[in-house]
């Protein structure tokens, strides 16, 4: 049986780790063994190693094809070679052909890897090639690479742990929910945790129901949600005069929607225009709103923690995202009037107008 060697930080493993996994074990006919590194490369933004392994387990548990190894976390090492990562799996499965899967920026590299020859007379040296990248053909000729042909995906670790992006298993969400990892800390920084608590509600809300109409971007979904309230606790006075002195006719209670979209941008390096404008106009509605921006709005009224009984717009919502959201704005505007709530500004007013 043949077994690829899959090693790396997965700080944390996302969904083009999966893929890669699933493209060179299909390609090969092989069996996927990830073997996570235990150094904390970043440190500060680093999850530990216990946490690491337990989001490839989560991540993995479904393809019968895949294991984890905790060779080189046992070692005790910082430090782990290549050539005795390969030894240990050559002496495991000495009937077994080996195949080492490396970066396409390890290709360039390989030449001054420890024992580089020996290594690649031990295991077949395999690798994804990377748009826009350009591979050394002598070390793929010297040290007879395969490249593995097949769509990669454009995901980085480090946009997953500063909330960029989310393309990662739906149990790895939750997990980093529950121990507090990567952008939870951040998110949590801002705002006090009855806050964050509404704010976590609405990301996973919003998140289900972009996954029940098989969204593709769901995870900006779920970003969008999180970050919703994240003006909320921040003086905005200076932000609305600096940047949005166009919207201080509003209500005050609108400015911290303009305050969260800036934080945001600056703070957490949101550049997703869709992701920015359903966070900016989550508390006034908009008549622009496209739907990531409509179940922002609604999922901010209708999450189940809030106090009273929703199922039914959440039921509508996942039925039919423009009707459940038409059925949240006239509930939202029936109890704003039944309770005398100024919703005479222009947003709002155009908002309902437009939508009802």
């Amino acid at each position: 049986m043949n077994k690829i060697i899959f090693g790396g930080a997965f700080d944390p493993i996302h969904l083009g780790h999966i893929n890669m996994a699933l493209m060179a074990s299909k390609h090969f006919d092989a069996d996927v063994i990830f073997v996570p590194s235990p150094i904390a490369i970043w440190k500060n933004s680093s999850a530990p190693i216990k946490d690491k392994i337990e989001m490839i387990k989560l991540s993995i548990q479904n393809y019968s094809r895949f294991s984890i190894s905790l060779f080189e976390v046992d070692t005790g090492k910082e430090l782990n070679y290549s050539i005795d990562t390969i030894h240990y799996f050559k002496s495991k499965y000495p009937n077994d052909e080996i195949y080492y899967l490396i970066g396409s920026d390890q290709v360039n590299e390989f030449h001054r890897w420890k024992k580089c020859d020996e290594i690649a007379k031990l295991a077949h040296i395999i690798f994804f090639s990377r748009p826009g990248f350009n591979e050394k053909e002598e070390n793929i000729k010297k040290f007879d690479m395969q490249e593995i042909v097949g769509k990669t995906m454009d995901i980085s670790s480090s946009d997953i742990r500063t909330l960029k992006s989310l393309k990662i298993d739906d149990k790895v969400i939750k997990y980093i929910e529950d121990n507090n990892l990567y952008y939870i800390k951040k998110v949590r920084s801002f705002i006090k945790d009855k806050r964050y608590n509404h704010s976590l509600a609405v990301a996973n809300l919003a998140y289900q129901i972009a996954k029940k109409h098989h969204r593709k971007n769901k995870d900006q979904y779920y970003i969008a949600g999180l970050l919703h309230d994240i003006g909320k606790e921040i003086n905005e006075a200076q932000i609305m005069t600096e940047h949005f002195s166009n919207y201080l006719d509003l209500p005050p209670f609108a400015y911290h929607q303009f305050v969260g979209s800036f934080i945001a941008k600056t703070e957490f390096n949101i550049s997703n225009r869709s992701v920015l404008k359903a966070i900016e106009f989550h508390a006034t509605g908009n008549k622009n709103m496209n739907l990531l921006a409509q179940v922002i709005y609604a999922a901010d009224k209708i999450e189940p923690t809030r106090n009273y009984n929703s199922n039914y717009m959440i039921e509508a919502m996942m039925k039919d995202i423009n009707q459940g959201f038409k059925l949240v704005l006239s509930e939202n505007k029936r109890f704003l009037e039944e309770n005398r709530k100024n919703i005479n500004n222009r947003l709002t007013v155009n908002c309902f107008n437009y939508f009802l």
